[in-house]
């Protein structure tokens, strides 16, 4: 089989991840984005749509607030994307230019000849179901990543055309009960774990966007803590990914997030600490534990967060075994392959396979 994996933005990998994971089950993966990657990640074959990552467009996003991503865990619910009149409109005339830059590309790959569509990030090439609707013989799939659902909500036509429905979040489980929940994959085994800590202990902290990741928070009860024990904490931001992880590969302990802003668990740089040998801190919520079964995180929340560090930072043989967990952990529980194969077996169940 072809299977097409269709994103925005090739955010973390992921996509393109899924994309490649195919090889492992015989069939053919491929992946398209509609914007360059910002972070340096594979693109595949590239739509260049417009409106989407130019510097006019991130202005617009500060000035209208769609910047903030974050949404509490009391407010989250299934909203269905362009609900009101003044959405709509604007994802139509959008649609009409990407329709426009679709065309050359379409042909040029042959993109209709796949046998299952999978939109990552829950947009099928548009907002409108006009390529929906030359898809029907096709399978489709929708999986969600990041904020897309819980912030601004289900495209109404893959709702009706999708025939499987996955997420890699944790609280979309909560806004929509029905979907699929396959952990994040990641490589950890491309990654070589850190054998010595530092004489003084560094702690990284590695934010997209600080606001989803508490970062205030973080560097607020950091700055509080370093009046009673001597440690360096490094801020990484603003690089490519290569030297997010090459800055990384330096610290003794990693703080993924805390406070529950934009969804709650891990990210990808949870388990890019775990994999370097750093053990963890992040915030899970006990209503999502069962999804991550014998995770080696270091849970802490905002009320806490100090504490833990600070346990953590004067515990060496607490640190030695969070290590140890968390690279077993990540190389298996978050395998291409073993997520895959999950994946796989809803193929079967369907009948695809």
């Amino acid at each position: 089989m072809k299977i097409l994996h269709l994103t925005i933005e090739n955010i973390q990998d992921v996509p393109g991840l899924l994309s490649r994971s195919h090889r492992f089950f015989g069939d053919e993966g491929v992946l398209a984005t509609m914007t360059p990657s910002t972070l340096g990640f594979p693109n595949g074959i590239m739509l260049n749509y417009p409106l989407l990552n130019s510097n006019l467009i991130r202005k617009f996003r500060k000035i209208t607030g769609r910047e903030n991503v974050n949404v509490l865990e009391h407010e989250l619910k299934l909203q269905i994307k362009g609900a009101n009149t003044a959405q709509r409109v604007l994802f139509k005339s959008r649609d009409l230019i990407w329709l426009y830059r679709l065309h050359t590309t379409w042909n040029r790959y042959s993109l209709g000849d796949f046998d299952i569509f999978h939109f990552d990030g829950d947009v099928p090439f548009i907002y409108g179901d006009r390529i929906l609707k030359k898809l029907k013989h096709k399978h489709i799939v929708t999986h969600f990543f990041g904020s897309e659902l819980r912030k601004w909500g289900m495209n109404p036509f893959l709702k009706e055309y999708a025939n499987l429905r996955i997420t890699s979040e944790l609280d979309h489980t909560k806004i929509d009960p029905s979907l699929f929940f396959v952990p994040i994959p990641f490589e950890a085994d491309m990654f070589s774990p850190r054998r010595h800590e530092n004489k003084i202990l560094r702690v990284g902290h590695s934010p997209t966007r600080r606001t989803a990741k508490g970062t205030a928070d973080i560097v607020l009860a950091i700055n509080k803590l370093k009046k009673k024990i001597k440690f360096e904490f490094l801020l990484i931001e603003g690089v490519s990914n290569k030297k997010c992880m090459e800055l990384k590969a330096t610290c003794d302990i990693g703080i993924d997030n805390i406070g529950s802003y934009a969804g709650t668990g891990y990210g990808r740089s949870g388990l890019e600490f775990l994999a370097l040998g750093s053990p963890t801190i992040v915030e899970i919520l006990d209503d999502y534990e069962y999804l991550l079964p014998s995770h080696p995180f270091v849970k802490a929340t905002k009320k806490d967060f100090e504490d833990v560090l600070y346990n953590l930072l004067i515990d060496a043989e607490l640190r030695r075994k969070k290590r140890e967990q968390g690279i077993k952990w990540v190389r298996d529980f978050c395998s291409p392959r073993r997520i895959m194969s999950k994946i796989y077996g809803e193929y079967k169940r369907l009948g695809w396979k």
